[in-house]
């Protein structure tokens, strides 16, 4: 009887400390997050908070703090990496952080947990696409503003982000639109569908008739902008797949929020309730002043 206990003990003091294995580690990293996210910007780093992200000066309060906490927690954890030379300054690390955790608001997250390192160059870049048919590779080469690797690093072209957020008027953003595919992935692929859509039979509707309707204008069997006289408000580069389609309506979205609404008004209803962040309605109807 005193061995059936000393072994029912020591099995119970195994399965304790199994236990206690599991659960440490992800409880352990919801406080270190938890205290990261705690602690204060410096006073640089909100200053160039609302030189970099113009939206962030309409946010209400709570958001700001929330897009501050987010922005600790990314700026510690993630790797800045220069390419070509580039020097990565304080104003190229918050710029980058705010418009990642612009994508965060009013969401429990891990803060891009699968993404290590972000990649800076100093304009655009050229990039080596394997293409793999069968037996067949072929090796191409093409220039880019930037890309977002599946379960790996965010490459952004400096040059390209400040003009983007120097020209709102162009509706795009480079760094937007490759976290909008860091946002996309989260449930294992990239098909522009993203984790936690409230009402997934409604964002499909609306998203598979927009991107249909993209795709119609991009083989020229409707002409939107000669219809409408003035230039469509989703890039064309959206009709390349609904993974581009979501990175592209997330672009517009933050940029162009007044011209979205106005011409594509289920999508930005869509994308207000998914990002928890209405900017119509924060942003004056003159524009963001972009002045950094």
């Amino acid at each position: 009887m005193l061995f059936s206990l000393n072994t029912m003990i020591e099995f119970l003091a195994i399965v304790l400390f199994a236990a206690l294995l599991w659960l440490i580690p992800p409880y352990y990293q919801r406080l270190r997050r938890y205290y990261l996210r705690s602690r204060p910007l410096s006073s640089e780093q909100l200053q160039l908070l609302a030189q970099w992200l113009p939206l962030y000066r309409y946010l209400p309060a709570e958001q700001k703090r929330e897009l501050q906490g987010n922005m600790a927690l990314f700026l510690h954890e993630k790797a800045f990496v220069g390419c070509e030379g580039l020097l990565v300054t304080e104003a190229m690390r918050v710029a980058v952080a705010a418009h990642a955790c612009l994508l965060l608001l009013g969401r429990e997250n891990r803060c891009y947990p699968d993404l290590y390192t972000v990649l800076l160059y100093p304009t655009t870049y050229v990039a080596r696409e394997i293409h793999r048919e069968g037996y067949i590779e072929t090796t191409a080469h093409s220039v880019r503003e930037g890309e977002a690797h599946y379960r790996g690093p965010v490459v952004l072209s400096w040059g390209d982000l400040e003009d983007d957020i120097l020209h709102p008027e162009n509706g795009r953003n480079v760094a937007l639109h490759e976290f909008a595919h860091k946002i996309d992935e989260e449930d294992g692929a990239y098909d522009g569908r993203p984790l936690r859509v409230e009402n997934g039979r409604r964002w499909s509707e609306v998203f598979g008739d927009e991107f249909e309707k993209l795709r119609r204008r991009l083989k020229h069997e409707e002409t939107i902008a000669d219809q409408q006289g003035a230039a469509p408000v989703l890039d064309l580069y959206g009709a390349e797949s609904p993974a581009e389609f979501f990175a592209v309506a997330t672009e517009a979205f933050f940029v162009i929020p007044h011209e979205m609404r106005a011409a594509h008004p289920q999508l930005y209803r869509e994308l207000s309730s998914f990002y928890r962040v209405d900017p119509a309605a924060l942003l004056p109807s003159h524009g963001f002043n972009t002045s950094v």
